[in-house]
């Protein structure tokens, strides 16, 4: 499966909204894992006693294969050194949603659940054991968790699972086209990216975000609304705000922008804009890293022009969405003395992490991204990824990242708000209006 074959973000939501599958993070290039390193590691933490018994573990195929070798290796060498027998299950990521759901209706499957950008803790609040010490801990031990880490594993007050690694969407574009093009800085605001535009298209080189029902699409335009000032929901999670002059002057912003996109754009799958890129022909993506890194993989020739900046400014913020994945221990595990101490044990151990997903996997924790950061921290053009954990937020922001937001963003609301406007022809107040209905459906349905 490659990275943009299809997501799955949700699964079948308690009040029965269908699985709807959606595209993630970008598949990286291949990276050697870190072996010994990952070996060394978890012999040197783990329990002090022997815990016995079996442990299963089951989590998305990660885009950098070689990180679930080293993943494998990590979890069998720290199962010796406690005396539990550790299996690993990697699935698509877009059958993680069904499984989830499935295992819980039965009350029965892993110890310990790896989600991918969904809402899990909150959708199984009661079936995930409150791990609050454990993480809290961890954050002490760490420096403390951004903000974002809460939005998505902390419910009521509890953390009902430990955040692992975000991926955020930073802005990739080719230097030697925004050289031309006045801005050789590459677009550090949208408005940069907006007045660059009309140029790079002249040139040929135009820059590409999909006006389509896609993952880059959501992280693009919440990225982008975000940076305006705006909102879906206020904070409580619940409140529609989607009606304001931000919102209006964000969906201006990308109908100004859609005149100089190729048409294609409208049926854009999560794939092209990578290919754009790749193929040299767009000049800016939305994207992870890892269409960095295919390219480098790849074209040795056109690397030497692609760089990345931080995530794009706004008027009011800077904020790029992100995708993320958080470990849940279920409530009817029968090892959870096993599971909560794999968890404790793997926390230590985020710079082989780091190391082995190529600089993919982003760190939550605050002493994990202090400076020189493993892998960005020694290539010139992605040293200033390491400020994008103060930059970054997950679905639903300025609340949680829970059930309703996720519908929000499984069912396209907001895409289809920016697509109605920019590109069919609907005005300001009925595009709003629109996205307005369906998101007070979806908070009434969780209320």
């Amino acid at each position: 499966m490659t990275r943009r074959e299809a997501v799955g973000l949700m699964g079948r939501f308690v009040a029965g909204v269908p699985l709807v599958s959606i595209a993630a993070a970008c598949v990286g290039a291949q990276t050697t894992p870190a072996g010994a390193s990952a070996a060394a590691s978890a012999g040197a933490s783990g329990a002090a006693k022997k815990l016995g018994g079996s442990l299963s573990i089951i989590q998305w195929a990660h885009f950098v294969p070689a990180y679930d070798v080293f993943f494998d290796k990590w979890a069998k060498d720290w199962g010796t050194k406690n005396g539990v027998d550790v299996s690993v299950d990697h699935i698509a990521i877009a059958d993680l949603p069904a499984r989830a759901a499935s295992e819980a209706a039965q009350k029965s499957g892993h110890d310990i659940f790896g989600d991918f950008a969904q809402g899990a803790a909150s959708l199984y609040e009661n079936l995930n054991i409150d791990i609050t010490d454990l993480v809290d801990n961890v954050g002490k031990k760490y420096g403390g968790w951004i903000p974002a880490a809460e939005a998505v594993a902390k419910v009521n007050g509890k953390w009902r699972a430990l955040p692992d690694f975000f991926v955020p969407f930073p802005s990739l574009y080719r230097k030697d086209q925004f050289d031309q093009a006045g801005f050789p800085n590459g677009p550090v605001t949208w408005d940069d990216l907006l007045k660059a535009a009309p140029k790079l298209k002249a040139q040929g080189h135009p820059p590409g975000t999909a006006y389509s029902q896609t993952s880059d699409g959501e992280q693009t335009w919440r990225s982008l609304l975000w940076s305006y000032g705006a909102s879906y929901f206020a904070k409580d999670g619940k409140t529609v705000a989607i009606d304001s002059a931000e919102t209006r002057d964000a969906l201006r912003w990308g109908k100004d922008f859609y005149q100089y996109m190729d048409p294609a754009v409208l049926s854009w799958a999560d794939v092209d804009n990578n290919t754009c890129l790749q193929s040299g022909r767009c000049s800016w993506i939305y994207n992870p890293i890892s269409a960095y890194r295919t390219i480098e993989d790849q074209n040795k020739e056109l690397i030497q022009n692609v760089y990345v900046n931080l995530p794009l400014k706004g008027p009011k913020a800077q904020i790029c969405s992100i995708q993320w994945t958080q470990y849940r221990v279920w409530s009817f595990t029968k090892n959870a003395d096993a599971a909560k101490q794999f968890l404790i044990d793997y926390s230590d151990n985020w710079t082989d992490e780091f190391t082995a997903s190529k600089g993919y996997d982003n760190p939550f924790l605050k002493d994990h991204a202090k400076k020189p950061m493993p892998v960005l921290g020694s290539d010139p053009k992605l040293q200033a990824l390491q400020d994008v954990p103060s930059m970054i937020q997950p679905f639903g922001y300025p609340g949680p990242a829970g059930v309703a937001a996720a519908e929000v963003l499984a069912t396209h609301v907001i895409t289809d708000m920016f697509t109605e406007y920019c590109v069919r022809g609907k005005t300001l107040d009925d595009a709003i209006g629109g996205a307005a209905k369906r998101l007070q459906a979806i908070s009434d349905k969780y209320k």
